[in-house]
């Protein structure tokens, strides 16, 4: 069976990439202590028993390729109603599945060029913000698995995908 180890760097399903510093019990208890990419003054402390509920390994190459072909192919409705729409994107996000991200940037990139929406979509600062933090995640973790910088990670994806039959 898998064990996360000292120094890996993982995914948080809800802060995104994240590294190992160490093991630690607390009142009897073991967790391993993170620490957040986007700032080591956060300690994330995950109990050992239900890591894998809560971090996962970043993808491979092979998986981070599989996913863009997922998402070349994935058809996104947009949901013209707020609250329904918002309700889904936050679940998605604090999911951690890398499926429910890819959908989640899919969609901000489907927005972003579209020439035409239909009737009384909208997005709102919340929806920009949840899709947003999607897409930092993802980016972030292409990044790694692809082992490319994450500078410039976006329009290598975009060329990778254009490239995809």
């Amino acid at each position: 069976m898998y064990m996360f180890q000292i120094n890996e760097v993982v995914v948080h399903y809800r802060e995104g990439i994240a590294k190992i510093y160490d093991r630690v019990t607390i009142n009897g208890t073991e967790y391993f202590l993170l620490k957040a990419k986007r700032g080591d003054d956060i300690s994330i402390y995950v109990p050992v028993e239900k890591a894998f509920s809560i971090i996962r390994p970043v993808m491979d190459k092979e998986n981070a390729i599989g996913i863009l072909k997922y998402m070349k192919s994935m058809e996104v409705e947009f949901n013209a109603n707020t609250k329904q729409r918002r309700d889904d994107f936050k679940r998605r996000l604090i999911s951690g599945d890398i499926f429910d991200i890819a959908y989640l940037v899919k969609q901000l990139y489907l927005y972003e060029s579209a020439d035409e929406l239909p009737p009384k979509v909208k997005f709102g600062p919340v929806d920009f913000d949840i899709l947003k933090n999607a897409q930092n995640m993802f980016l972030d973790e292409m990044s790694i698995s692809l082992d490319h910088d994450r500078e410039t990670v976006g329009p290598y994806l975009e060329k990778l995908m254009d490239e995809m039959d």
